[in-house]
């Protein structure tokens, strides 16, 4: 675990072109299901992701696919923040008073889109 903690590569694929891209993020788990997010809507893998539900997870031993979904509405995404803030708690303190933005958050389902 580095300094940020615990994290995922995360594999979205183009909205339009269908091409793959990466990016790793952070992950937390909620109720054994694993879910990622981000403090700004505004991001091109949550555009991806949102558009396509499909993406791979690879926590070191291979990617794997899985569905996202977008977790609608202030709850769920209070739930995902808070999370987020038990596991990181220092580092998302810090990014979540410097970055302004709609915060976001998808469940992942295993399987492809």
């Amino acid at each position: 675990m580095g300094l940020l903690g615990e994290t995922v590569r995360l594999t979205h694929y183009g909205r339009k072109s269908g091409k793959p891209y990466g990016v790793t993020i952070w992950f937390v788990k909620i109720d054994g299901t694993t879910w990622i997010g981000s403090l700004s809507t505004e991001r091109a893998w949550v555009k991806n992701l949102r558009a396509t539900g499909k993406a791979a997870l690879d926590f070191g031993d291979g990617p794997q696919a899985v569905r996202a979904v977008w977790v609608d509405g202030a709850n769920g995404v209070h739930r995902y923040e808070s999370a987020v803030r038990a596991k990181y708690p220092i580092v998302s303190w810090i990014l979540g008073h410097l970055v302004r933005g709609t915060r976001c958050a998808f469940r992942l389902e295993p399987g492809a889109a």
